[in-house]
């Protein structure tokens, strides 16, 4: 069984892997989703969508860090949706320092927090 840090990096590999691919592979999204969901099992977890999702999670975090894995899968979705990088840096900091969990950081997020501090 995995746990949610290895989730997470694993999540975050498959993402490193489809923008590694996609320049090759035209349909990358949906090879890669039907690979998982046919070696994992047939769930949810591996749609053509959280395929995308997982990309995005790696273009926004090239890098894994251990701190990374302070918070839950459902916080990157979140976060993923800030454009701009040092404001994604920024609830990423303070959802850490505050142990937010994903409503208050979608909450801190649609206040605009960044702006007003």
């Amino acid at each position: 069984m995995i746990n949610d840090k290895n989730r997470l990096y694993l999540f975050w590999l498959i993402g490193k892997y489809v923008f590694q691919k996609q320049e090759s592979y035209a349909n990358v999204f949906f090879v890669v989703s039907n690979f998982l969901s046919y070696y994992y099992g047939m769930s949810n977890t591996y749609t053509r969508y959280n395929i995308k999702m997982m990309r995005n999670f790696y273009c926004c975090f090239p890098n894994f860090i251990s701190e990374m894995n302070k918070l839950h899968w459902e916080h990157y979705l979140r976060l993923v949706t800030v454009s701009d990088f040092k404001e994604r840096y920024f609830y990423f900091r303070i959802a850490i320092f505050c142990r937010s969990n994903v409503r208050d950081l979608q909450c801190m997020i649609d206040n605009k927090l960044y702006e007003v501090i």
